[in-house]
C-alpha cells in the first residue's frame, strides 16, 4: 500500500488495517437479544436467498453483482464487487455477519474475523448445494424454521424432477457460455446440473471442469442435437452468430434450427432459490418441436 492510499483512508478503515496487522482478534459481534442479525451478502445467490427467506430488512449491504429482486435490492447499499468488498464500507454497515460464496483474496476471511465482522462462506456452486445454503443462511439470519421448510420443498422438487420420465435417448446439448473464444460448460458446472435434471445430456460432461474452451472441430465431431447460448452478441444476434458459424452447417442443431438464445442467465447460471424456474426454462427448450 502506498502513502497516497494510506492518506486517502478514513479513520475507521485505517483502524481496521492496524487491527489486521497483528492485534488480538476482536470478539465476535453478537446481535442484541430479540433483534434479527444485520447481514451483508457478497454473492448474488446468497442475496436471493436472503430475500426468499423474507429477511429484506436484515440485508444492510450487497455486492454490485446482486441484482434480484430488482425493485428491492437497489435499496440496499453496495459494499463492493462480487468477492471483492470494500473494507471501509463493510465497517460502515456494522453487520453481524458477512456472507460470501467466494473471495478474490481468500486471506480476507481471516482478516474479517480479526476485526469481528464474522465472515462465513456459504457453499453454493452446484445444484445439490442450494438446500444446504438455504439452511445455513437461515441460521445466520435466525430464520431457521422458514429456511428448513424451503430447503425441504426444494429437495422434494428436485427428487420429483429426477424421477419423472425423460426422452430416450436424451437430447445431446452444447452449452456455450461465450463465443470468442468458444467456451462451453463442463461436467463441474451448475448449468450442466440443470441440463441433466431437465432431461438433456450436456456434451461437455466429458470434460472434468466447470468451463473450457472448445474448437469448431470439436463441436462438429460431437454433433450436438441442441445448442444453448448464454452470452451476448452484437450485430445479427446470438442465434444468428451460431447458425452462421463456419463449418457448423453440418451439425444437427443447426440443420434443425435448434439453437436457442434469449435465456434469463440469472435463472440458468446462478445457484439460488429460483433454480426450479431455471430447470423449467431449459425443459421448455428441450421439448420444443423441431424440423
Amino acid at each position: 500500500m502506498n502513502l497516497r492510499t494510506v492518506y486517502s483512508l478514513k479513520p475507521a478503515t485505517l483502524m481496521a488495517i492496524l487491527l489486521l496487522a497483528g492485534c488480538r482478534p476482536a470478539a465476535p459481534v453478537a446481535s442484541p437479544e430479540g433483534r434479527h442479525p444485520r447481514i451483508i451478502s457478497l454473492a448474488p445467490s446468497v442475496t436471493e436467498i436472503v430475500f426468499a427467506l423474507g429477511a429484506a430488512t436484515q440485508l444492510v449491504g450487497r455486492s454490485s453483482a446482486c441484482d434480484y429482486p430488482p425493485d428491492l435490492v437497489k435499496q440496499v447499499p453496495v459494499v463492493g464487487d462480487f468477492g471483492v468488498p470494500s473494507l471501509e464500507r463493510l465497517l460502515a454497515a456494522k453487520p453481524d455477519a458477512v456472507l460470501y460464496t467466494d473471495l478474490a483474496d481468500m486471506s480476507l476471511d481471516q482478516k474479517l474475523h480479526r476485526i469481528g465482522l464474522n465472515p462465513a462462506r456459504i457453499s453454493c456452486n452446484r445444484l445439490e448445494d442450494i438446500p444446504g445454503a438455504l439452511v445455513e443462511v437461515g441460521r445466520h439470519l435466525k430464520r431457521e424454521p422458514e429456511a428448513v421448510r424451503q430447503a425441504a420443498t426444494l429437495r422434494r422438487d428436485i427428487a420429483k424432477c429426477r424421477a419423472a420420465p425423460v426422452a430416450t435417448p436424451r437430447p445431446r446439448v452444447l452449452v456455450l457460455i461465450w463465443n470468442d473464444p468458444l467456451t462451453a460448460a463442463g461436467k463441474n458446472s451448475f448449468v450442466s446440473d440443470l441440463v441433466t435434471l431437465a432431461g438433456g445430456q450436456n456434451i461437455g460432461d466429458e470434460i472434468d471442469r466447470d468451463y473450457f474452451q472448445v474448437s469448431s472441430e470439436w463441436v462438429v465431431s460431437r454433433d450436438p442435437d441442441i445448442v444453448f447460448c448464454f452470452f451476448m452478441a452484437s450485430g445479427n444476434g446470438v442465434r444468428q452468430v451460431i447458425m452462421e458459424q463456419a463449418g457448423w452447417s453440418r451439425i444437427k442443431a443447426v440443420k434443425t434450427g435448434r439453437v436457442y438464445d434469449g435465456f434469463d442467465n440469472n435463472l440458468v447460471l446462478r445457484p439460488g432459490p429460483r433454480v426450479m424456474e431455471g430447470v423449467a426454462l431449459i425443459q421448455s427448450r428441450l421439448r420444443e418441436p423441431h424440423e
